[in-house]
């Protein structure tokens, strides 16, 4: 175990990741500008006994970036997980800033983290494993904050490069995207956050997430929007409208065995149900995928005309086209 290099190790999620990967037993090398940042991160590993290193280094100084990884490989080896936490966080709207602040956030969000692939990933490739695990954010572009916008875009489009160029070799590329302020005892609480950063370093290839998104516990749910239009839809017989909730390609699957697709064909299979046939929906679970995929189960009792109660489980893939969500596959299975 080579241990775990943190950029941008600061309060909230910095120090969140790397208290999680130190007690796991993780050597932690923790980077940041300031002394007084590095003093307090390494005061919240500290507990969990593990060797800490600390290293002070503005991540859009490449010299001195390259310097700092250069350090940790020689104290504890080339590392298992590199993680980018760092970013400048600032409001601006278009043609607010000028072309030096745009340069100087871009030099921080995204290519910053490019240095530190680029200086590690290629060695992480030649050993057949390693992850690179960057913090996302914005999962919608915010005309608000123009700068943090088009850097988290770079981060994201990042990752799917890293993973084109080093995924075969055994390097997972991966984001965090985080939507929303970060403040322990919230939705946003830097210790949930962390959780991803250490199951995206665990997962098997054949596993491998490149985003995940983390938001609102108590945001509402896709599905939940969905069903419960479905189920209005249903209840007063209207195929049409049901069809209009699925994506123009949708993959249906009903209770009969027969594979459907399309709106046309799904329209079909629900005006073969007898008028005054009810349902009522439970969603059982969520997962966001993607920034733009939603899957998840959910429970339907159907009632038909005749007082019979038939339940069934479904599993449900949404998708984000166009600001609207819609159905991409939909399974339904008796219970």
């Amino acid at each position: 175990m080579s241990g775990a290099v943190i950029i941008g190790a600061g309060p909230g999620i910095g120090q969140a990741v790397a208290r999680r990967f130190a007690r796991e037993g993780y050597p932690i090398a923790l980077v940041a500008r300031g002394e007084e940042t590095l003093r307090a991160a390494a005061r919240a590993v500290e507990p969990s006994g593990v060797p800490v290193l600390t290293l002070a280094a503005d991540c859009a100084d490449e010299d001195a970036l390259r310097a700092a990884l250069d350090r940790a490989v020689a104290e504890f080896g080339l590392p298992d997980v590199v993680v980018y936490n760092a970013a400048i966080v600032q409001a601006d709207v278009p043609g607010e800033l000028p072309v030096r602040g745009h340069l100087d956030a871009w030099a921080v969000n995204v290519v910053g983290a490019h240095t530190a692939a680029a200086h590690l990933a290629p060695e992480m490739a030649r050993r057949g494993s390693g992850s690179i695990l960057l913090t996302g954010g914005m999962p919608e572009p915010k005309w608000q904050y123009t700068s943090l916008s088009l850097g988290k875009a770079g981060v994201r489009t990042l990752v799917r490069i890293l993973d084109q160029r080093y995924g075969d070799a055994g390097v997972h590329a991966a984001s965090v995207t985080v939507d929303g302020p970060v403040a322990p005892g919230t939705d946003f609480d830097p210790d949930d956050i962390a959780e991803h950063y250490w199951r995206l370093h665990g997962q098997p290839r054949h596993r491998w997430e490149h985003e995940v998104l983390h938001t609102a516990r108590s945001a509402p749910g896709v599905l939940a929007g969905l069903l419960d239009a479905w189920q209005s839809a249903f209840d007063r017989h209207r195929p049409a409208e049901m069809a209009s909730l699925f994506s123009p390609d949708a993959l249906f699957q009903g209770i009969s065995p027969s594979l459907r697709r399309g709106r046309e064909e799904v329209a079909a299979y629900y005006a073969d149900v007898p008028e005054g046939t009810t349902a009522r929906v439970d969603v059982l679970d969520e997962v966001r995928l993607s920034e733009r995929l939603v899957s998840g189960f959910a429970e339907v009792a159907f009632t038909a005309p005749t007082g019979e109660v038939r339940r069934v489980r479904l599993s449900i893939v949404a998708e984000n086209r166009e600001d609207a969500w819609l159905i991409r596959q939909y399974h339904a299975a008796a219970l």
